[in-house]
């Protein structure tokens, strides 16, 4: 798609390095070659891959090709497909149905012959009709092509059928849509590359000519691809496709990650070493984790903040709220253990329909679950999402539901607690850990929890469901100030792993701090932390720095504090050495005074 290369596809994975994207050091062996050896080096590392079976690859385009609506992005029709959709052996029509496209025609390699015929890469979702009249054509030019278009239905054909009008080829072509001309061309740059050692053997087309060595392409071809790559730069939708099919597939497209290297291998930068100078910036994101209070930091009316590194960090932004006993306790409507469960390894008979034998409580049903190890319940298949139906319960507006779980086969499954038309989504990680999910604008009598697709599978265990807001049961709530008071804070640009705040009143505080990455993203919220405050002032007058000790160091940092109005660390309550509620020259003064004489 003629959209702006962006390599900004970053997830955040909390605890550890996240990466989305090329991964640290996978292109490390092509750096500093040129091209047939650059090209080598390539096939090196995308060529071993796992090998998908053919009639799996219906399971992964809801991963790789799903747009934001749902429906498959496909680049052969304005047809609206999805995984439900039927799979026509012949098409009489535009929008009659789906089919697995080789966009790479499998006649080109030997027709089913591993890895080639299954690989992901470049089998594509398409409009079965569209994908029949293109057969196995070469990919070209045809200014008088012929298109086809389904009144009733109100779709048509992206791409145009035709007689070959590009200088140096004379037969029939299958011309793309405009918009995914450069996709198509990195995909075969993609298959000429991963099977650079099998490519002199493949029967061929008149896309492919052996002449031309390792550059495989005919002349023409080679010509037109690379003017595709350049005039329809890499796209979002590309980006997003390259990641999901090796999430799947565990190899990658370098022409869509680094689109520089066909310049090295077909284009203008041949007989010149890739740098891999535009490979993008491996940035470390740890989440931060706050520590818990030094209780020999903490004085009346001021404590430190101390949390954990974040890797790559510009600043950290600390938040401070002073808090007060609140509201009711939430009321405990089910405590489900899953008592009644006990395997000694996982079980693989959906016991949804069976599951008064297996709960504390009557009345759960689900579907797709299975007996687990632990008293817990497995949810999900690789075709099927589980999910799980509490009884009728009283529910009322607010209602909070809480569990533990931990994923099982999938990274980052995803579970949807949800009553009615209100959802919320939580990413459970590899450990058991408990989740709380609070529901507003309940206004069924079921809690459902369920995966968000096929594949996504996870395990769980004790659910409670509570009418009100759990979070409100072990801390208390939030009081609305104003920004900069004495009872809250909000502090940006910290560069250090500690901060000191100070001139707070009595009382129970939260404190807990995000990341500032280097390029710009935050990290969610840290864990919370508490400390009391007596609220009695304990400060040592001319402590300016905070060090519990009155010497030269704070006559520097009051001098900076008078003369540029900053200081770090700043006290400004021992700062007003002479107590007349301003800081200005006669605190240096009487700061002075106090360090020669004592008083």
């Amino acid at each position: 798609m003629k959209k702006i290369y962006s390599t900004l596809l970053l997830a955040l994975l909390l605890g550890s390095t996240a990466i989305a994207g090329i991964p640290d050091g996978y292109y490390n062996n092509a750096v500093g070659k040129q091209d047939e050896d650059l090209m080598t080096a390539l096939e090196g590392i995308i060529f071993t891959h796992t090998l998908l079976g053919y009639n799996y690859l219906w399971d992964c385009y809801p991963s790789t090709d799903a747009g934001s609506d749902g429906y498959y992005i496909d680049m052969y029709s304005t047809c609206k497909y999805n995984h439900d959709t039927y799979h026509p052996g012949t098409a009489s029509y535009v929008g009659q149905g789906l089919n697995r496209e080789h966009s790479f025609p499998k006649s080109w390699f030997g027709g089913e012959v591993e890895p080639m015929f299954t690989d992901l890469t470049m089998i594509i979702p398409a409009d079965a009709y569209v994908n029949q009249r293109r057969s196995n054509y070469p990919y070209g030019v045809c200014a008088g092509g012929v298109t086809y278009t389904n009144e009733e239905l109100g779709v048509s054909m992206l791409g145009k059928l035709g007689t070959s009008t590009y200088n140096g080829y004379t037969a029939t072509v299958f011309e793309p849509d405009d918009e995914y001309k450069g996709d198509f061309a990195r995909i075969y740059f993609y298959m000429v590359t991963c099977y650079k050692d099998s490519v002199s053997h493949w029967p061929g087309s008149g896309q492919l000519d052996k002449r031309n060595g390792y550059k495989a392409f005919s002349s023409w071809s080679m010509q037109m691809l690379m003017e595709w790559h350049r005039a329809d730069p890499v796209s979002q939708k590309e980006i997003a496709r390259n990641e999901a099919v090796y999430e799947i597939q565990g190899n990658r497209n370098p022409f869509v990650d680094c689109p520089e290297l066909a310049e090295h291998i077909w284009g203008t930068k041949q007989n010149t070493n890739w740098t891999g100078d535009n490979l993008p910036q491996v940035i470390t994101k740890l989440q931060p984790v706050m520590q818990p209070v030094d209780t020999t930091a903490v004085k009346g009316t001021a404590f430190r903040a101390d949390w954990t590194n974040g890797g790559d960090v510009s600043s950290y932004t600390l938040q401070v709220n002073r808090l007060a006993e609140g509201a009711d306790s939430p009321i405990l409507l089910l405590s489900e253990e899953f008592g009644n469960v006990v395997a000694y390894s996982d079980g693989y008979n959906d016991v949804g329909e069976l599951l008064d034998d297996y709960t504390d409580n009557p009345g759960w049903t689900g579907h797709k679950l299975y007996t687990a190890a632990g008293h817990s319940l497995k949810f999900g298949t690789a075709n099927e999402a589980g999910y799980l139906i509490s009884p009728e319960l009283e529910l009322i507006h607010t209602v909070s539901v809480k569990f533990n779980a931990r994923q099982w086969k999938t990274d980052n499954s995803k579970v949807v607690v949800s009553c009615g038309d209100i959802s919320k989504t939580v990413t459970v990680t590899e450990n058991a850990a408990d989740y709380v999910v609070v529901l507003t604008g309940c206004s069924e009598s079921n809690i459902k929890l369920s995966g968000t697709g096929a594949k996504d599978r996870f395990y769980i265990s004790n659910v409670e469901i509570y009418n009100g807001d759990l979070n409100t049961l072990n801390a208390p709530h939030r009081i609305v100030v104003e920004e900069g008071d004495s009872t809250w804070r909000s502090v940006s640009g910290i560069t250090d792993t500690c901060y000191t705040v100070q001139a707070l009143t009595e009382g129970l505080y939260e404190y807990l701090v995000k990341a500032v990455y280097v390029d710009g993203t935050e990290s969610p919220w840290s864990n919370i932390q508490h400390v009391t405050l007596t609220g009695i002032s304990d400060v040592l007058k001319g402590d300016v720095d905070g060090d519990g000790f009155v010497n030269i160091g704070d006559i520097t940092m009051l001098i900076d504090y008078i003369l540029n109005g900053t200081a770090a660390e700043f006290d400004p309550a021992a700062a007003d050495v002479d107590g007349d509620g301003f800081i200005i020259v006669g605190d240096i003064t009487a700061l002075i005074d106090l360090i020669l004489n004592g008083n």
